[in-house]
């Protein structure tokens, strides 16, 4: 089964909590999905409603909980993610009867789950949306793709965000070991615009966890400074107190997604992170970009580095 072939449907939603790439990717596909007569239900936070509500007006939210899991902030993710392993297998527990409660409540007929391991039933067809089919992982925790591998068996569709040949994941998206596995392109949020004139400004988009965004944020803060030609930033959640900011400097911290889109648009140059969703949004836009690794995420550093 491929998006195209969802129609008339009562489809039950949710994208993986850890960052906004994964509702960024979401977006498209609800899009494509609202356009095919289905009715969606979307399982999310009030931070990601938020930001849905910016691109649809026709969404059914329903409340739904967070994975945990602390980052230290010390560019060990891997290590971090270990640690947290006890408190998310609870909550793919309860997960998993909260999906049960809800299909029965909203008469669902398709769930679907932005790598969200519980969000799947046995009972109606449940769809796993990712990149990495394979995880990047330093060696000593490569036995982490086994109960990986394991937990997206248990969906009855895999949809995976590259084409065939993997020219955007790379390793990460290629496929061994499953059946039902259907490549379905690259997924932007910025494909529901019209690509506009590029202008002569650089952006920066400024993401990820405390405190390495706010780094990121300094770093990128003194090279704009040394421009002539203007830099946005485009950093929801930074708080910035500094005086003297040149005028080429315009920092954008309180912007909604639909308005920041439109100066993203128009950017001759993208500086970003190097996550997955980004790196999608990059290629549709097909500007200049400069994508910087969080310390410590294996994939995001593999990204920047085929990229």
């Amino acid at each position: 089964m491929k998006p195209e072939e969802i129609q008339n449907q009562r489809i039950l939603f949710s994208a993986l909590n850890w960052g906004m790439g994964h509702v960024s990717r979401s977006i498209p596909l609800i899009h494509q999905l609202n356009n095919q007569d289905n009715i969606l239900f979307i399982a999310c936070s009030p931070a990601q409603q938020k930001i849905f509500e910016a691109y649809f007006d026709n969404l059914n939210f329903i409340h739904h909980e967070d994975y945990p899991f602390q980052f230290n902030g010390r560019g060990n993710f891997s290590f971090d993610l270990l640690l947290s392993l006890p408190q998310l297998s609870k909550r793919l527990f309860q997960e998993k009867k909260e999906v049960e409660n809800l299909i029965h409540k909203y008469k669902i007929d398709v769930c679907i789950s932005d790598h969200r391991y519980g969000f799947y039933s046995n009972n109606i067809t449940s769809i796993f949306i990712t990149h990495q089919v394979q995880i990047a992982l330093p060696k000593q925790l490569n036995w982490l793709n086994y109960p990986h591998h394991r937990l997206m068996k248990k969906f009855h569709f895999i949809w995976v965000l590259d084409d065939k040949k993997s020219k955007i994941a790379g390793k990460l998206s290629l496929n061994n070991d499953f059946k039902e596995l259907h490549y379905i392109g690259i997924q932007s949020r910025f494909s529901l615009y019209p690509l506009l004139d590029k202008e002569d400004y650089t952006v920066v988009i400024v993401s990820g966890p405390s405190p390495c965004k706010e780094q990121f944020f300094k770093e990128e803060l003194k090279k704009a400074k040394k421009r002539e030609t203007k830099t946005h930033f485009i950093s929801p959640n930074i708080k910035y107190y500094e005086k003297g900011i040149p005028n080429q400097v315009i920092i954008n911290n309180n912007l909604n997604w639909r308005e920041s889109d439109e100066i993203i648009l128009k950017a001759k140059k993208v500086i970003s992170r190097s996550g997955y969703s980004t790196i999608m949004d990059i290629h549709f836009l097909k500007c200049e970009s400069v994508l910087s690794p969080t310390k410590g995420q294996y994939e995001q550093e593999y990204l920047a580095k085929i990229h």
